[in-house]
């Protein structure tokens, strides 16, 4: 049964998500015309992003980095909201290469609904902590992600899949060099699978610091 328009259901979502998680992309037909799915789409946005940040907190405290408490401030807390924003961006760079560049039918609510469902291989990533899976487990988790969402957005458009796929990575590089970006050797103000560059930099930074000797 469709839930009524502005009405938030949450069993109408926990159903919908168990679906995406057997793999029923059926669920992005389903949302796009939905127009009460438009907050519980958010909602997993929000909700998806938090886990990874959580994932990626708790595998800098397995590997004994360190300043856990300024790390879960700048990637949790922080990372996630400016992850979201960034996602926006995404959805908005999709939006604008589907109509402007090529032309194809699309509707930027639909969009935020069936890419927003299409985040939530992101909670994978709570499982970066587990040793020896860590990164691929980050990745798998990113991979699904965008996989997720190319599917999702084709449900809202007329544009073949070759450019669904161009307008969806467009964005997509957008919200990952953005983050990426975000993530220094002091600083983590990304979520997830990010957390790995903090690490890496540091040792870059040491590494550059020491050939002026």
């Amino acid at each position: 049964m469709m839930p009524q328009s502005g009405h938030f259901d949450m069993n109408v979502l926990v159903q919908r998500l168990r679906r995406l998680v057997t793999l029923d992309t059926t669920v992005f037909d389903e949302v796009r015309t939905d127009a009460s799915a438009t907050i519980p789409a958010v909602v997993v946005v929000v909700v998806s992003t938090l886990v990874a940040g959580i994932g990626g907190w708790f595998w800098w405290i397995m590997a004994g980095f360190g300043d856990s408490g300024k790390v879960f401030v700048q990637s949790v807390v922080v990372g996630t909201v400016i992850s979201v924003a960034i996602w926006f961006v995404w959805v908005a760079t999709t939006y604008v290469v589907l109509t402007q560049l090529f032309r194809a039918r699309a509707d930027i609510q639909e969009l935020i609904r069936v890419m927003g469902f299409a985040t939530a291989p992101l909670a994978l990533m709570l499982l970066m902590f587990v040793p020896g899976i860590d990164f691929g487990m980050a990745l798998l988790a990113t991979a699904l992600f965008f996989g997720t969402t190319v599917i999702a957005v084709e449900s809202a458009t007329d544009a073949p899949a070759g450019r669904v796929l161009v307008a969806t990575a467009a964005g997509f590089a957008v919200w990952a060099i953005v983050l990426g970006l975000l993530t220094t050797g002091t600083k983590t103000w990304a979520p997830g699978i990010f957390v790995f560059d903090r690490p890496v930099d540091a040792l870059r930074d040491i590494a550059n610091a020491a050939s002026y000797f």
